[in-house]
C-alpha cells in the first residue's frame, strides 16, 4: 500500500468532513487491532474493517498509510517552553559536546556571534560524557570565554556554572551566602568555583521560580515562539502528540497562549504552573481543566528535593562512598503548608520528589491535609524516583498518580550505580512495582533532562540496560504494551484526560502515530529504532519523513 501524505491535509478540513484512514494495522489500544479508522473531523468515529467502514461511512476522502498505526504518544513531564528558549542557545549535549575541547569550541563560537556584555548560555551540558566526570569551574570557562558571562546548565537542570562575569553579573562573591533551598559551590579555600545549585541557578536564569527578576534576560516572545516551533517539530517528528508543560511562569503561559491563538501550537500541551504564582491562579478562581483540548491548565508544580541524574536527590541512605544525603530545596513547614493550601482548594497539585526521604516528606503532606478534608483528586509525584514498600502502599493509599521517568535506565543509567549502588537501583523508576501495585503509572521524559523520545523510553522500560550495557534494576523490567500504556492511557489518566486520549476508539480525539514497524513483533531492543513516519494532530498531519 502506497503512503499518502498530501499537503492539504496538513490543515483543517472544514466542519463535518469524514476521513477513512487506512494502514497496514491499528493499534486501538482499545481491543483488537483494527485496518481502518473513520474520522469525523477531529475525532474517531469508528474502527474496523477497510471495507465495511468505507460502504457504512461514504467517506469524503481517504488517506492511505503504509505503517502500523498507535494512538499518539503523551509525555506526561517535560519542558517545551524550556525547551524553545534553550533552542536559542547553544546546545552542550553530550551528543554534541563529545569532550572538554569541543565544549570549549562550542562555547567560543557562541561567544563569537552574541553581543558585547550578552550572555553564553549553554544547556543540556553532561560532566560525566563530556568532561569524564569532572564538573567544569568557574576557571575552566574563563579560559574558555574570559570576556562574557557564561552560564552552562547541565542535563539534570537542577545546577549549573558561571564564569567569573556571570559570577559578577549574578552579584554573587566570596561574602554571599546560600539561598534558601539552594547551595552556591566553593573550593577547597572556600572561594565560589562558579557552580550554582538549585535555587541559586533558579534566581539566575528560570523566571518561573526566580526570587524576583532573573539575573539572564529572558529572550523576546517572537524569538521564543520560534524556539517553539523548532521544539514541536523535533517532538512531533518523535511520534509525541501531547505534552505537560511541567515547570511554567507566566511568560511561558503567554508564550503557549499566543501560540494556540496564532494557530502554531501544534501540540496539545497541559501546564503546570510554578507554586510561586500560585496567587494569582487563585485570585483569578481558575481551576484544574481550565482551557481547551490544546491549551489547558493541570494544575501547580512545586519542589521537594534535587536531581536523581543530578546526584543531589534527598535520600535515606547517603550516595555510595559518601555521608551526602542530597539537598530539600523546600522545607517542611512550607511543604505542608502549600499542599494543604493547593490540595485543599481542590487545585491538581504536582510535587518533585526524586529520593526516598523527599517522597516521604510530601507523603506526610498529604496525609495530613487528606485529615484536614482536602477533597481527592489526581494528585501527582513527579518522578517519584526511589521508593520501598511503604512509600508504595501509602501512595496507593492516597490514590495519587505518579510520573516516573522512562529513558533514565537507558541514558543516565552509567552514572546511577555510582550514585546509588546495584541494590537501590532495584527500587528506582520502579514500573514493575507501582503497576503490580494497582497505581496509576505515566511515562515521561522531563526533557531536556533526558531524551524526548518516546521509543526509546519504551525500550529503556523494558530492557533496564544502559547504554553501555549495565543492568539497572532488571527486577523493574515491564512489557513493551505495559510500556505503550505509561505513554498514552497512562499519561492521559494522570492529566484527567483519559475520555479523549490514549486510545482510538469511536469518539476520541484523532491523535495517532505511523510507525514503519510494528512494536509489538519486534524484540524490545528494536522499539527504540522503529521509525515514526508520520504523526496526526486532530486528524491533521503535523509531521512526515
Amino acid at each position: 500500500m502506497q503512503a499518502t501524505h498530501p499537503d492539504h491535509l496538513r490543515g483543517t478540513a472544514g466542519p463535518g468532513t469524514w476521513t477513512l484512514v487506512v494502514a497496514d494495522r491499528v493499534h486501538t489500544l482499545a481491543g483488537p487491532p483494527a485496518e481502518a479508522l473513520v474520522l469525523l473531523d477531529d475525532r474517531v468515529a469508528a474502527v474496523g474493517d477497510t471495507r465495511e467502514l468505507r460502504e457504512r461511512f461514504r467517506p469524503d476522502r481517504t488517506v492511505e498509510l503504509d505503517g502500523v498505526l498507535v494512538p499518539g504518544l503523551n509525555d506526561a513531564h517535560a519542558h517545551p517552553s524550556m525547551t524553545a528558549e534553550n533552542l536559542l542557545h547553544v546546545n552542550c549535549s553530550p551528543e554534541v559536546a563529545t569532550d572538554g575541547d569541543v565544549l570549549v569550541r562550542l562555547l567560543r563560537d557562541e561567544a563569537a556571534v552574541v553581543g558585547e556584555g550578552q550572555w553564553v548560555l549553554g544547556s543540556r551540558y553532561d560532566h560525566t560524557k563530556t568532561t569524564g566526570g569532572r564538573v567544569v569551574d568557574r576557571e575552566f570557562l574563563d579560559r574558555a570565554v574570559p570576556d562574557r558571562p557564561v552560564l552552562l546548565t547541565h542535563v539534570a537542570a537542577h545546577w549549573g556554572v558561571l564564569n567569573s562575569a556571570g559570577l559578577a553579573a549574578a552579584g554573587l562573591t566570596g561574602d554571599s551566602t546560600d539561598p534558601p533551598g539552594g547551595a552556591l559551590g566553593r573550593d577547597a579555600a572556600g572561594e565560589l568555583n562558579g557552580v550554582v545549585y538549585e535555587q541559586a541557578l533558579f534566581d539566575v536564569s528560570y523566571p518561573s521560580l526566580a526570587r524576583g527578576r532573573t539575573v539572564v534576560p529572558p529572550s523576546t516572545p517572537e524569538a521564543r515562539l520560534r524556539g517553539l516551533a523548532r521544539a514541536q517539530q523535533m517532538f512531533h517528528a518523535a511520534g509525541i502528540t501531547s505534552m505537560v508543560d511541567a515547570l511554567c511562569g507566566p511568560d511561558d503561559v503567554a508564550l503557549l497562549s499566543e501560540a494556540a491563538r496564532s494557530g502554531q501550537l501544534t501540540l496539545r500541551v497541559a501546564v503546570l504552573v510554578a507554586f510561586p504564582h500560585y496567587d494569582r491562579i487563585a485570585a483569578l478562581g481558575l481551576h484544574s481543566g481550565f482551557g481547551d483540548e490544546r491549551l489547558r491548565l493541570l494544575g501547580v508544580k512545586a519542589f521537594v528535593d534535587g536531581a536523581c541524574a543530578g546526584g543531589n536527590c534527598l535520600v535515606d541512605e547517603p550516595f555510595e562512598g559518601t555521608d551526602d544525603h542530597g539537598m530539600q530545596t523546600m522545607a517542611d513547614a512550607d511543604l505542608r503548608d502549600l499542599v494543604e493550601r493547593v490540595t485543599g482548594d481542590g487545585v491538581v497539585l504536582a510535587v518533585h520528589a526524586n529520593g526516598d526521604r523527599a517522597i516521604r516528606k510530601l507523603l506526610d503532606a498529604h496525609e495530613r491535609a487528606r485529615a484536614l478534608g482536602a477533597p481527592p483528586r489526581r494528585h501527582r509525584i513527579e518522578h517519584c524516583s526511589l521508593v520501598d514498600a511503604d512509600i508504595v502502599g501509602r501512595i496507593r493509599a492516597l490514590g495519587l498518580v505518579v510520573v516516573p521517568f522512562g529513558s533514565y535506565a537507558r541514558f543516565h543509567g552509567d552514572k546511577l550505580v555510582g550514585y546509588y549502588g546495584r541494590d537501590r537501583l532495584e527500587r528506582m523508576f520502579a514500573h514493575r512495582t507501582l503497576l503490580d501495585a494497582g497505581i496509576p503509572v505515566a511515562g515521561s521524559s522531563d526533557y531536556p533532562c533526558g531524551p524526548y523520545e518516546p521509543l526509546a523510553a519504551i525500550t529503556s522500560c523494558a530492557e533496564r540496560r544502559a547504554l553501555d550495557g549495565t543492568l539497572i534494576g532488571p527486577s523493574q523490567r515491564i512489557t513493551v504494551r505495559e510500556a505503550f500504556g505509561l505513554y498514552t492511557t497512562g499519561a492521559a489518566y494522570a492529566a484527567g484526560e483519559e475520555r479523549v486520549k490514549g486510545t482510538l476508539a469511536p469518539g476520541m480525539l484523532a491523535d495517532f502515530v505511523e510507525l514503519g514497524r510494528d512494536p509489538f513483533e519486534v524484540p524490545a531492543d528494536e522499539v527504540v529504532d522503529i521509525p515514526v513516519r508520520s504523526t496526526w494532530v486532530g486528524g491533521r498531519l503535523v509531521h512526515a519523513l
